[in-house]
C-alpha cells in the first residue's frame, strides 16, 4: 500500500494549516483538505484571511462572513461527490475579530467600548503590523475551543507573511507593552480625569514636537488607548501562550504547498526550516502545477537531424515541431526537478503530494474534487 500523508493527516488531526507562497493554490488546497473531510464524514470547517474571492466562489457561496457558513451539500452533488458530513466556510474580518477580543478581555463592557470608540483603535485595529495574523490566531483558538468542529483548515497569509502568523501574538503583546512608548505617553495619560504630569523633560519635549506635527488630538486618542488597555495584558499575553501550546500540539498540522518554480520552493524551504525550529508539526508538502513526465527515456534528436525534417515534407515538418516542442518541455521539467532537488533535501519525499497541472480550473466544485482526488485519491 501507498503511503499518502494527507491521509493519515485527515485521519488524525483537527487543525490543519495550509502555508505556502502566494500564487500556488494553497487556498484551493485548504478547501479541497475540508471537503475531503466532509465527505468522509466529519465536520469540518475552512478559514481563509484572503480576503479574495477565491474560497466563496470555489464552494459556490456569494460572500464570505467571520461567521461560519454551511455549504449545501446539494453544490457538491452536480460535481459527483457524496458528502456525508459538513463543510463549513468563514473569512476572517480582523476588526470584528479585534473588537471581540477586546470584549473578551476589558475588565468592563463600559472600559471595551471606549476602546473600540477610540479613533486610534480604528485606525489600527485592521492596519497595525501583525494584526492580521493575531487575530486569525485568535478565531482559530476560537473555533477550536468551541469544540463545534471536528476539523479545522485555514489558509494562511503568503508564506513569509505567514512567519508573521507564527510570530503575531508575541509582537502584537510587546507592541501593547512598549516601555519606550508608554514612556514617552506618559505625560499625557489621564487618570480620574485630571492630566497626569511628570518631570519628564525629554519625553514633554518630544510629544511637544510631535504634537505640532500630528496634532494633539492624536496624541489624547493614542494615551487614551494606551490608558483603557490597564488590566488587559495579561489576558493577550495568556491567550497568546494558548495559541502557541496549540499549534505545537499532536492535534495540530502543518502543510505546506508550494509550486516547482524556483521562487516557490525557495519560500517552502524556508517555512520547512522555521517550521523545524519552532518545534512545530509538520505533515505534508504539496507540490502543486507539476509538469508531468513523458518517459525516462526522451528522444533526443540532434540538430543536424532536425534540420532535415525541417526541410522535408508536411509531416517531417510536423515530426520536427513536435520533436522541438518536446525538448522544450524536458527542460522545464528538468529545471522543475532540479529545484525540487534543493527542497528534498530539507523535508523528505516520502511526506510529498504531487498535483499536475489539471484540465480544469478549481474555481468550483468539480475542480476541488480534481484536487481532492490527487491529494487523498480517487473517492470511493
Amino acid at each position: 500500500m501507498i503511503h499518502n500523508p494527507m491521509v493519515e493527516i485527515l485521519g488524525a488531526k483537527e487543525i490543519i494549516v495550509c502555508a505556502g507562497a502566494g500564487g500556488v493554490g494553497k487556498t484551493t488546497t485548504a478547501a479541497a483538505i475540508a471537503l475531503e473531510a466532509a465527505r468522509r464524514g466529519k465536520r469540518a470547517a475552512v478559514l481563509t484571511i484572503d480576503p479574495a474571492r477565491r474560497l466563496a466562489s470555489a464552494l459556490g457561496l456569494k460572500e464570505l462572513t467571520n461567521d461560519p457558513t454551511k455549504v449545501s451539500p446539494r453544490k457538491f452533488t452536480a460535481a459527483g461527490l457524496e458528502v456525508e458530513g459538513e463543510l463549513w466556510a468563514l473569512m476572517l474580518d480582523t476588526k470584528t475579530t479585534f473588537d471581540e477580543v477586546v470584549m473578551r478581555y476589558a475588565p468592563s463592557r463600559d472600559q471595551a467600548e471606549r476602546i473600540i470608540a477610540n479613533r486610534f483603535y480604528r485606525n489600527i485595529s485592521s492596519t497595525l503590523s501583525g494584526t492580521q495574523e493575531y487575530m486569525a490566531m485568535e478565531k482559530l483558538y476560537e473555533l477550536h475551543a468551541d469544540g463545534q468542529f471536528d476539523v479545522i483548515v485555514i489558509d494562511t497569509p503568503p508564506t513569509r507573511n505567514a512567519l508573521d502568523f507564527l510570530d503575531a501574538p508575541r509582537r502584537l503583546t510587546d507592541f501593547f507593552e512598549s516601555r519606550v512608548l508608554r514612556w514617552f505617553l506618559f505625560p499625557y495619560m489621564k487618570a480620574g480625569g485630571g492630566l497626569m504630569r511628570m518631570a519628564n523633560v525629554a519625553a514633554t519635549t518630544f510629544l511637544r514636537i510631535v504634537k505640532r506635527i500630528v496634532g494633539a488630538d492624536v496624541l489624547d486618542d493614542t494615551a487614551e488607548f494606551f490608558a483603557n488597555l490597564e488590566g488587559m495584558y495579561d489576558g493577550f499575553k495568556e491567550r497568546a501562550g494558548e495559541v502557541a501550546r496549540l499549534l505545537k500540539s499532536d492535534v495540530t498540522s502543518f502543510v505546506i504547498v508550494t509550486s516547482p518554480a524556483a521562487d516557490s520552493v525557495e519560500e517552502a524551504t524556508f517555512f520547512a526550516t522555521r517550521l523545524n525550529e519552532s518545534g512545530l508539526p509538520f505533515g505534508a508538502l504539496v507540490v502543486n502545477r507539476v509538469h508531468p513526465r513523458f518517459g525516462e527515456d526522451p528522444i533526443d534528436p540532434k540538430p543536424r537531424q532536425l534540420h532535415r525534417l525541417a526541410e522535408g515534407g508536411e509531416r517531417a515538418r510536423l515530426l520536427a515541431r513536435l520533436l522541438e516542442n518536446e525538448e522544450e518541455f524536458r527542460k522545464v521539467v528538468e529545471l522543475e526537478e532540479r529545484n525540487l532537488d534543493d527542497l528534498a533535501r530539507r523535508v523528505p519525499r516520502h511526506r510529498w503530494i504531487r498535483v499536475p497541472y489539471l484540465e480544469i480550473e478549481a474555481v468550483d466544485a468539480a475542480g476541488l474534487r480534481a484536487i481532492g482526488e490527487r491529494l487523498f485519491g480517487p473517492a470511493a
